[in-house]
């Protein structure tokens, strides 16, 4: 994305977030970011796009916080769950652009209220995957149910818990909404019982790089396995050696606003060649999630 674009995104969220969605028009836009009525149709078809990539960003942002709390850990761990449900929902209550979704979801514009729909479908598929680390894979059956019922626990208990007694117990609150879940979880995986089959999930998100894969998410996934993987039958200055080449290629994929595919690939082949990493299954999939997200950032 070229600089100019980025401003207008910038310049677009501000407006956004103090008029309204609906009490922004493209003119105030085009004032806003000093641009042409040409220059903006170039880059984005309508308002709806606008919005979208506003939200994208946003989105990004979000997304990069949440997931950096599992760098270096276990996926498995239960405080790290937690902390990324506070982060969301700490977000919720001091983000006004929560607000801005509010009013976007009052319009007339079904294109864009179908976009926020399926971002919604998205963060319950990452709950879904985070219950899966946390509870096993075995669970899965069960776990788009658990996922909603999570979801919704979150949104409406907290609301009416911070309502009555403020923030001050947030992360207790989060257990409580866990444990309840945890108890679901058991309940139905022994009964066999199961409302919403998993493959549901397909007919709202759709396939590729921002859809279903929940690319960042797995990709931090298999960087996390190999990291684990790797050490336990080799010399400490080997190990020190490729997990600092996996740092290098985390770092720029998620810290780097346009990540440079030529110094990744290069490592990325470096890697490819040692006889070790041919043998870790893990890799293979990890190298071609790398492939797609290059493919995605250089488009």
């Amino acid at each position: 994305m070229n600089e100019r674009k980025r401003q207008v995104i910038t310049h677009a969220k501000r407006l956004f977030l103090e008029k309204g969605y609906r009490n922004t028009s493209i003119q105030d836009i085009l004032e806003d970011s000093n641009i042409s009525r040409g220059t903006f149709y170039n880059y984005f078809p309508s308002k709806v796009d606008l919005f979208k990539a506003v939200y994208d960003s946003f989105l990004e942002e979000h997304h990069a916080r949440r997931d950096e709390l599992l760098f270096g850990h276990d996926l498995g761990d239960m405080e790290i769950f937690i902390g990324q449900l506070k982060l969301h929902i700490t977000s919720s209550f001091h983000n006004r652009f929560f607000l801005l979704i509010d009013d976007v979801m009052s319009s007339n514009e079904q294109d864009v209220k179908d976009f926020i729909k399926q971002t919604r479908w998205l963060y319950i598929n990452w709950l879904r995957n985070r219950l899966a680390d946390v509870f096993g894979d075995d669970k899965k059956p069960y776990l788009l149910d658990c996922a909603i019922i999570l979801g919704s626990l979150l949104q409406h208990y907290m609301w009416f818990y911070v309502t009555a007694k403020g923030e001050e117990r947030i992360d207790e609150v989060i257990r409580y909404c866990v444990r309840a879940v945890e108890v679901i979880l058991e309940d139905v995986s022994e009964k066999d019982r199961q409302m919403l089959e998993p493959e549901v999930l397909d007919s709202f998100i759709p396939a590729g790089p921002k859809g279903s894969r929940d690319l960042r998410y797995e990709f931090l996934q298999k960087m996390n396995q190999l990291k684990r993987t790797i050490g336990h039958d080799l010399e400490e200055h080997e190990r020190s050696g490729y997990v600092q080449m996996l740092d290098f290629i985390q770092d720029e994929m998620m810290h780097q606003r346009h990540p440079r595919p030529v110094l990744v690939k290069t490592i990325l082949d470096s890697l490819s060649k040692e006889r070790y990493f041919q043998r870790l299954d893990v890799f293979d999939r990890f190298k071609e999630l790398v492939g797609i997200w290059l493919e995605n950032v250089t488009e």
